[in-house]
């Protein structure tokens, strides 16, 4: 939670805390949290707190984690599984549980910087070594059985993220400089999001179409900026990097819709954030973006920008349709839940350990 403030932090905070909700719960829960992070506000009370002196994503954390956490003495003879939220496990005696949110990188490493890759391709080997892995949705399930058949179907199970409850009361000022209607996007700045494509359908709309773009830095020259000035839209677009929860409430709140044209999702948990929110949404036909949006957001093959364009233009003028994706919007993300995530995650638990 430490390396990267986005989408696998935010599993696991919100995963953590639904599990701590849990009336009944049998375990006793831990957070590994490196030792420079001091963002200890969201830990419900009754989460236990271990210091590491391993750093996430480090080559040989698979080795040295455990060999820190053997040095502890007696948390190490009370750890009977550890739940590794981004992908990667480590050796140990304890039990192991994984979770992994897509393989899009197995087939194309060209979507991932070298240091991703370097730390990611060892995917395969967490796979088998884990007891049980966790699919963040149906389409990932299928990718890591086709992609890793050598594992036992029973071993991998689907339990599909859920957005936050929006607050009643928006409690935060909107950052300077955003314009008063805009289409949103809302992720890290990588490849893989496509916002070349998004730029593209933006510079095919009337002028005052504006979009706004919330999210840090991922990895890799996407020469954004230039591409926006070649387009003649430099104007229209907003980098606000990443926003804290309260602002980047508000910023969702105010979007005429959400924008989300990925050429590969695992899950895709803004679509949802933004649907429980009111916000209609655009996004493309990949991964497992038809699988979360369902019926309630209009869809485009990922590399279409003219089908992009109609879609933000129909919910942009027409009052009507924006009013109707905005109500599927709320019924959709209510089917998702983060306390039923937490219930089959302690089920999953329980078959780590075959109870």
């Amino acid at each position: 939670m430490y390396y990267r403030q986005a989408g696998i932090a935010q599993y696991a905070r919100r995963l953590l805390r639904a599990l701590a909700a849990k009336g009944e719960l049998r375990f006793r829960l831990w957070a590994l949290l490196d030792r420079r992070d001091r963002n200890v506000a969201w830990l419900p009370a009754n989460v236990g707190v271990v210091r590491t002196i391993t750093p996430a994503h480090h080559r040989y954390e698979s080795l040295l984690l455990p060999l820190e956490l053997m040095a502890r003495g007696r948390f190490q003879s009370q750890c009977t599984i550890l739940h590794s939220p981004d992908f990667i496990t480590c050796h140990g005696r304890f039990r192991k549980v994984i979770t992994i949110h897509d393989l899009y990188f197995m087939e194309h490493p060209e979507a991932m910087s070298a240091d991703g890759l370097r730390y990611y391709r060892r995917v395969r080997w967490s796979a088998r070594r884990a007891d049980q892995v966790i699919a963040v949705s149906d389409f990932t399930r299928a990718e890591v059985l086709r992609l890793m058949p050598e594992l036992s179907p029973a071993k991998v199970s689907v339990i599909h993220e859920a957005p936050d409850d929006p607050p009643a009361v928006v409690a935060a000022d909107l950052p300077a400089g955003l314009p008063t209607r805009y289409v949103l996007f809302v992720g890290t700045l990588e490849p893989r999001k496509n916002l070349a494509t998004l730029l593209r359908a933006l510079a095919r709309l009337p002028a005052d179409v504006q979009l706004v773009i919330v999210g840090e830095a991922g990895w890799g020259d996407l020469a954004l900026g230039a591409l926006a000035d070649a387009l003649g839209v430099t104007a229209r677009v907003t980098f606000t990097g990443r926003l804290a929860d309260q602002q980047l409430d508000a910023v969702y709140r105010r979007a005429r819709m959400l924008a989300m044209p990925s050429l590969a999702e695992g899950f895709g948990l803004p679509v949802l954030e933004a649907m429980s929110r009111g916000v209609p949404v655009v996004c493309s036909a990949a991964g497992a973006l038809p699988e979360v949006a369902g019926n309630a957001a209009l869809f485009h093959p990922p590399t279409d920008d003219a089908a992009l364009a109609g879609h933000l233009w129909s919910l942009w003028q027409d009052d009507a349709r924006h009013a109707e994706f905005s109500r599927r919007g709320r019924v959709r993300a209510a089917q998702f839940s983060w306390a039923r995530a937490a219930e089959q995650t302690l089920a999953v638990y329980r078959a780590a350990l075959g109870m």
